[in-house]
């Protein structure tokens, strides 16, 4: 064998290894479904997200398994893999916007994650969802809005829901099934 192959090999088994020893490291975007305009544009702002903020790609990365087009907007990290259901008017609105929910809900799958792995069983919804996972939550979207260049008019608006009081303290599935966005 060359010298060049061998070390080649050498350092093909080092990143093998490396990889095996993170626990939840995900080497790929999540799965993306729905029509092809959908999917281009969640493709996109997964994109986005790589270059401008590889930090919140990583959250998506690690704690998100795929996206969804669907009739509402929300989290189900609890599914295997965990989804995030997405409008089509929230993912069109702007390709900013679509990147900052696909980082918000996100954020929402590594809190039920996160305390799934420390506790083990049953995750109380309030540790993931209800008004202070929320608050947690938008407060990394609006972080993540600053490093992609958000436009003012969005950055703002998201401020006017930092205090997550769209969001009941324990959300019930019709809930969830009456949302708009």
């Amino acid at each position: 064998m060359r010298k060049g192959a061998n070390r080649f090999c050498i350092l093909a088994l080092l990143l093998a290894a490396s990889l095996s020893a993170c626990k939840h490291l995900q080497t790929s975007s999540p799965e993306i479904v729905g029509s092809l305009r959908f999917s281009n544009q969640v493709y996109q702002a997964v994109l986005l997200l790589k270059a401008r903020d590889p930090d919140a790609y990583a959250v998506v990365t690690n704690y998100v398994g795929l996206i969804r087009e669907g009739p509402r907007s929300g989290m189900r990290a609890d599914n295997k893999p965990p989804v995030y259901e997405m409008t089509a008017a929230t993912a069109f609105y702007s390709l900013t916007w679509c990147a900052a929910t696909i980082a918000h809900d996100s954020f929402h799958a590594k809190l039920y994650r996160e305390y799934r792995e420390a506790h083990h069983g049953r995750v109380p919804g309030e540790v993931w969802t209800g008004n202070k996972a929320e608050q947690q939550c938008m407060t990394h979207q609006l972080a993540v809005m600053e490093r992609i260049g958000s436009t003012r008019a969005e950055i703002d608006y998201a401020k006017t829901q930092a205090d997550g009081h769209y969001v009941k303290d324990h959300e019930t599935w019709s809930d969830y099934r009456s949302r708009k966005w």
